[in-house]
Parts: C-alpha cells; structure tokens; sequence
C-alpha cells in the first residue's frame, strides 16, 4: 500500500495535497500537528512523510529527530515542506537529517511534489 502521511496544521494545504494524492491512488492520512504526525507514524507506518515546518506544538525539526530515535520510523523518506520563508541555513539544518529527502517551500508545484515521491516510494502494483 502507498501510504503518505500528511503533517501540517494548514487545513488547506493538507487538504488539497491529500486530494491530488488520494486522485492518484495513494491512501493518505492526515495529522494536524507534531504530536498526532509522530503518533499516526509509528502507528500506520507510512512509505513517505510530508512534513511542514512551522506547527503550534512540535516544530518541524524536532518531529523529524523523533523519528530518527525509533526504529520502526527512522527509514521513512520525510520531504519538509514549508509556507514561510525560508534561507538557505535552514534548508541546510533540515538535509542533515538523515531521513529528510528535500526541502521545499508550499508554493511548489504538485506535479512536481508528485514526482518526488513517486521517486522515493515506487509504485507498488
């Protein structure tokens, strides 16, 4: 199964990236902060993270060392996608997570994200 897991506190956002990746076949689930993102993580196990930056709770950074410290989530590709502005010593502290595969801002396209994670998580017949 090609699950995705959504994190992010945007209701827009979440919302119109789970609906393009719903209309593509994947099963999504969605978590709306840090917290409920690292629980639904060791719970459902996705194939890939799409995870914002900035919530109210647990920050981006902070989920990302999470799920390096659990065995069950630490192989998971994560792709950090952020709404505000970024500069580059940000990306930078991001990619030196093992687990982060990109960095990149909520105004990409979604063909584009979609390429992304078709390229770390194959589909499976």
């Amino acid at each position: 199964m090609n699950l995705i897991l959504i994190i992010d506190d945007n209701v827009e956002f979440r919302t119109m990236v789970s609906d393009y990746f719903t209309d593509l076949g994947f099963t999504v689930e969605i978590a709306e902060n840090g917290r409920e993102g690292l629980l639904k993580a060791r719970a459902v196990k996705p194939r890939i993270i799409l995870l914002d930056v900035m919530m109210p709770d647990i920050g981006g950074i902070e989920v990302l060392r999470n799920l390096q410290t659990d065995d069950d989530t630490r192989n998971i590709p994560v792709l950090v996608i952020t709404g505000t502005f970024f500069d580059k010593h940000m990306s930078e502290l991001f990619r030196q997570e093992a687990n982060c595969r990109e960095f990149m801002s909520k105004t990409v396209e979604l063909s584009y994200l979609q390429k992304k994670v078709e390229s770390l998580v194959p589909k499976k017949p």
